[in-house]
């Protein structure tokens, strides 16, 4: 089973309607959290079942790897598909909405083509985006 393919459609489905929220009216009251309501990191104002912008959650911090390995498992060992591909989903809107703009001073429009024309090669290669034998370097979070 491949845990990568699970958040693509949730990227796609962002960059295409421009919407970080998830699913957006899924809950017809309260929102959304990391990890699928097993995390105490509740969004702010996302209505659907996940936001991939960091930004909208209460804690305003990346969820990274060391959050997934301490809030992703379940009992048994297992991770949870949706709360691993938070760490991936975020790093793409957060290319999108916010380095390409701040850092490169590109318009919303050729950010979008360079995060979709990214996200469209690499997902050849989904399954390689991150490799948890690393997830104790500086960068793991």
């Amino acid at each position: 089973f491949n845990y990568f393919l699970g958040d693509a459609a949730d990227i796609y489905a962002s960059l295409r309607l421009g919407n970080s929220c998830i699913g957006e009216g899924f809950f017809q009251s309260g929102t959304c959290s990391a990890g699928l309501g097993n995390v105490n990191d509740p969004c702010i104002s996302c209505t659907g079942v996940r936001d991939i912008d960091y930004k909208n959650y209460d804690s305003q911090s990346p969820h990274t790897f060391t959050w997934m390995f301490n809030n992703c498992a379940d009992e048994e060992g297992y991770y949870s598909v949706h709360c691993i591909g938070q760490v991936y989903s975020e790093a793409v809107w957060s290319l999108y909405k916010r380095e390409l703009p701040q850092i490169y001073g590109y318009d919303d429009n050729t950010s979008l083509e360079i995060v979709q024309r990214l996200t469209f090669i690499a997902a050849g290669n989904v399954a390689l985006w991150f490799d948890t034998t690393y997830a104790s370097a500086p960068f793991a979070g």
